[in-house]
């Protein structure tokens, strides 16, 4: 009977220590037009084999006039579908809700930028940083929870 106590005390701690060091910054999230307030896509941040943070646009929510593929992105990137598309990758977690380092592509224009990535004060709120050479000479979203 010890033996079982134990176990079961073992196999509860070892589950609650993974679902704490689930990053909050990692997940669903609704990116939002910046002139509407109108969710424009799907996104999901997940980890990498590699550890390092990578997202893809899960679903276009929000269609343009365009054939809904990168026309003005470069290399890979060319002319690929935008939905499914992975557009954040490399950043490296920092603290918790904190990810640097990393890519962000833009399909509107094609650029990628080094981005910063940050959970808000508010938990249902991600604060995501585009910019060129220093993180002062950038841009920055909030994007909202989506429903899981």
């Amino acid at each position: 009977m010890n033996i079982l106590t134990w176990s079961v005390l073992a196999l509860s701690l070892l589950v609650s220590s993974t679902s704490w060091s689930q990053d909050p910054a990692l997940g669903a999230w609704h990116t939002l037009d910046e002139d509407t307030g109108e969710v424009k896509s799907l996104v999901i941040l997940s980890l990498a084999q590699d550890g390092t943070m990578h997202g893809k646009i899960s679903q276009v929510l929000q269609k343009h006039d365009g054939n809904g593929l990168c026309g003005a992105c470069e290399g890979e990137h060319k002319n690929q579908p935008i939905e499914g598309m992975t557009f954040i990758w490399g950043a490296k977690n920092t603290a918790l809700g904190e990810w640097q380092e990393g890519q962000l592509l833009d399909p509107e224009s094609g650029k990628v930028y080094n981005s910063h990535i940050t959970i808000g004060d508010d938990p249902h709120e991600l604060e995501v940083r585009g910019y060129v050479g220093i993180a002062m000479f950038g841009r920055s979203q909030t994007w909202q929870r989506a429903a899981q």
